[in-house]
């Protein structure tokens, strides 16, 4: 709407000057855009790492996209019954980020935020240092420059010892209440426990870590949830157990079985020969790789016939000697010198190591081809140390210095013109080679990988026992806390109903059991807490109406201001909207025209509230107050500080926690 200052116009004409008909607006925030924090299988975006950074997503496709998928090294401990059926199956949670993301979007969840604090370790340990830097918790800094999010969840919290937990939890309180503009959903620490009321109580120790401060910012959730989710479990994943918690492997139960012994020194070959080294620190970087393959021998356990053995034997010869050549030429090769570049090994040692005997000679392997052209640099070169003794010791021979240059699959054209830029050039050569090293042992690992699938696919068809045992983990379910559904729910009830409404007495989705039934007794001390007021809100299961949310407070139960979560974020989101909107006023005249536009602004957001239901009372008056002004708000001083004051008071709905009904008889009328 165009405006024009009336009193300045001097140039005789015709002006439009459009007058505002309506106070300005306010914009709702978004209430229920949780932050999720933990670890990941993956954390690149576009090429890069988004480690310690907020990526927001709007799918778990994206999430997968991103961050991967679930902990691969989960395992499954099955219990066996004297017959080799199977009594029990506990699957072991790890990292859980993945788990809340998927139980976020099973239960209504629509946009989010990732923090990953790092990828999975192999042995699925987590470190504090990796959520913490300086006293600082890395992603609590992160968040302070994002608006957006409204939740923070960190799954992986329960992962941690009391200490850390606790360290978590209450910074996370204290980051919310800072800002103002957003909640905690937290869960208690080994929730997949029952109560035992003493110093060892879950509940107990909980209440005792999670101090006094900011209570009213944060809301937890008790017990953990057996849920409905697939995991994919390989023969890898599986440990049997018999009698009374006793490994054995699973050969002594699936006996006489070629698949079993197949897929065992297949699995061996992999952990043993191929990802040891690939995983070590060093592998993805030229000149830097640690010898770990000289123990490669054979993957003969991955050969259905024996006629394929001398070409996996070729294949992880070719791997070794690859490799061995780099840790070879890693401390020897140098700008100025070439001489050096074999580690001061003659020509007949080379030979030796990079010719692969039963191969045909007039195959050239790419490290062969390599090893070729470091010798004729140096014969290229006479002042190297191994000299020019090429001839006698290769079949066939190769071309001798003299066509050096006029070879173009050796250098190409032209060819180096002295040592350093040949060096240069073999430089380039190993990095190139590297490369298709790296890629060429994942194209094998992921070949071995496809082979073992099969194999197992053959022994779930081949053994009842081994079939029996992995429906039986199937039918398990991952073990989840219950913070990733709850953020999934706040959102979906706020979609649904408003903010205002707790997010209480809804279906959990995903879910099959509580870990621990929760009844009206227990629960009486989990909901109102007489000393600290800490209320835990349960999630419980009754008959026929499945698993149920059945808690609505904060972390603050006995406040009379802030005791139920949807009072506590009603003011948020109240407090944020209005907060974003009044910024259009700051440095406009402190005067009565802009506290009548502000106090308009505010009272028409309000009222349109209250006609939705979120405030209690039968009139617009009874349910809320604005108050800004002179004599009102403020006085003369506050003014001449620039200082514009407003007030607002509202009656928030609370929820009918306690439905009492009273029944009488009374006397016959007629």
């Amino acid at each position: 709407m165009s405006q024009i200052n009336e009193s300045t116009i001097k140039t005789p004409g015709v002006y439009v000057n459009e007058i505002p008909s309506f106070p300005p607006s306010i914009a709702q925030v978004a209430t229920a855009v949780p932050v999720f924090i933990g670890y990941s299988q993956d954390a690149t975006r576009n090429g890069k790492s988004v480690v310690n950074q907020a990526v927001r997503i709007s799918s778990l496709v994206q999430y997968v996209q991103y961050f991967g998928a679930d902990f691969p090294n989960l395992t499954a401990n099955v219990a066996l019954k004297p017959d080799n059926s199977v009594d029990t199956v506990n699957i072991s949670p790890k990292y859980q980020l993945y788990n809340a993301v998927r139980m976020f979007y099973s239960n209504g969840g629509v946009n989010c935020y990732i923090i990953s604090v790092g990828k999975y370790k192999n042995d699925g340990s987590v470190l504090i240092t990796d959520f913490i830097d300086a006293g600082k918790i890395r992603a609590f800094e992160v968040l302070r420059k994002e608006d957006e999010p409204t939740l923070i969840v960190i799954p992986d919290a329960i992962s941690f010892g009391a200490s850390d937990f606790n360290n978590l939890a209450t910074t996370s309180l204290k980051a919310c209440a800072d800002l103002q503009d957003r909640f905690t959903i937290l869960d208690v620490l080994n929730g997949d426990k029952e109560r035992t009321y003493d110093n060892s109580d879950v509940i107990t120790v909980f209440r005792n870590g999670i101090g006094s401060a900011n209570l009213n910012y944060g809301a937890a959730y008790y017990p953990w949830l057996r849920s409905s989710l697939s995991y994919s479990f390989s023969y890898r994943n599986i440990q049997l157990q018999k009698p009374a918690g006793t490994n054995v492997p699973t050969k002594n139960i699936v006996t006489n079985n070629v698949f079993v012994t197949q897929i065992d020194r297949a699995v061996t070959d992999l952990n043993t020969h191929i990802n040891t080294f690939v995983n070590t620190p060093g592998f993805g970087a030229p000149f830097n790789v640690a010898p770990y393959t000289s123990a490669i021998t054979d993957a003969y356990g991955l050969i259905p016939s024996t006629s394929d053995k001398p070409e996996m034997t070729l294949r992880l010869s070719y791997i070794k000697d690859i490799i061995l050549g780099f840790v070879a030429l890693n401390s020897t090769l140098t700008d100025a010198d070439p001489s050096h570049i074999y580690g001061g090994r003659t020509t007949k040692d080379i030979h030796t190591t990079y010719t692969r005997a039963g191969a045909d000679a007039t195959d050239i392997s790419p490290m062969d081809q390599l090893i070729r052209e470091l010798l004729l640099l140096d014969e290229s070169f006479p002042g190297g140390a191994i000299g020019a003794a090429i001839a006698a010791n290769f079949t066939p021979a190769f071309p001798n210095a003299a066509g050096l240059a006029a070879d173009p699959t050796i250098y190409g054209t032209p060819a180096p013109a002295d040592a350093a830029a040949a060096v240069k050039y073999i430089r380039a050569r190993v990095n190139n080679l590297y490369s298709g090293v790296v890629n060429s042992v994942s194209a094998f690992i992921n070949e071995v990988n496809l082979r073992l699938q099969n194999l197992e696919i053959q022994l779930n068809d081949s053994s009842s026992i081994y079939n029996n045992i992995t429906v039986a983990i199937k039918n398990q379910g991952i073990v989840v806390p219950p913070s990733g559904a709850l953020a999934g729910i706040y959102a979906s009830v706020d979609g649904t109903r408003g903010v205002w409404k707790a997010p209480a007495n809804v279906s959990v989705n995903t879910i099959v059991e509580p870990l621990v039934n929760v009844d009206d007794n227990t629960q009486e001390d989990l909901n109102i807490d007489t000393d600290s007021g800490k209320s835990i809100n349960a999630v419980r299961a009754f008959t026929g109406k499945g698993i149920l949310v059945w808690g609505a407070r904060t972390l603050d139960g006995n406040s009379n201001d802030f005791r139920y979560i949807s009072v506590r974020r009603f003011y948020i989101m109240v407090e944020e909207s209005v907060k974003k909107a009044a910024m259009q006023f700051v440095f406009e005249p402190n005067d009565g025209n802009t506290w009548v536009r502000v106090r308009a602004m505010i009272e028409n957001y309000l009222t349109n509230l209250w006609r939705q239901g979120a405030l209690a009372g039968p009139k617009p008056e009874q349910a809320f107050y604005v108050k800004v002004g002179l004599g009102q708000t403020m006085t003369f001083d506050d003014i001449l500080n620039g200082k514009m004051i407003i007030e607002i008071g509202m009656a928030p709905v609370r929820p009918a926690e306690f439905i009492i009904l009273r029944f009488s008889q009374i006397q016959q009328q007629a």
